[in-house]
């Protein structure tokens, strides 16, 4: 193994890479992985930066951001979740979006709602 693959997993040398135990490797290496994602999201935020003010979409009258926010460019949480899964299995539970919370917070009260109808037509015999 060469001296850059020592310093990607921040191993000095060849003794301690040696002692590495097959959990701690996995475990370096998905640190190394993470650590690549957010090295490129810093790229594609500065061509983010650089493009939203060029790049539009729409009429010349009314032009809009082709990107309206940056997420929509570079996912690099969806990026991470997809290296955290990939080493952790089946065990790794993705952390919901607040997007996500608000979403199953709605189908949750409607289902509530609707069964609170339920229980009420029931109870008067088919009428609110």
């Amino acid at each position: 193994m060469e001296l850059n693959a020592y310093i990607y997993l921040g191993v000095r040398n060849r003794q301690e890479f040696g002692r590495m135990t097959l959990d701690e490797y996995y475990l370096r290496m998905e640190a190394a992985q993470i650590k690549q994602v957010r090295e490129m999201e810093k790229l594609h935020l500065q061509a983010f930066l650089n493009q939203s003010v060029q790049a539009t979409k729409g009429s010349a009258k009314n032009p809009k951001p082709k990107y309206p926010k940056f997420s929509d460019f570079y996912n690099s949480e969806k990026l991470i979740q997809d290296i955290r899964k990939e080493f952790e299995g089946d065990s790794y539970k993705p952390i919901k979006t607040k997007e996500e919370e608000k979403r199953e917070t709605i189908a949750r009260r409607i289902s509530e709602y609707n069964k609170l109808l339920a229980e009420r037509r029931k109870s008067n015999g088919g009428k609110l």
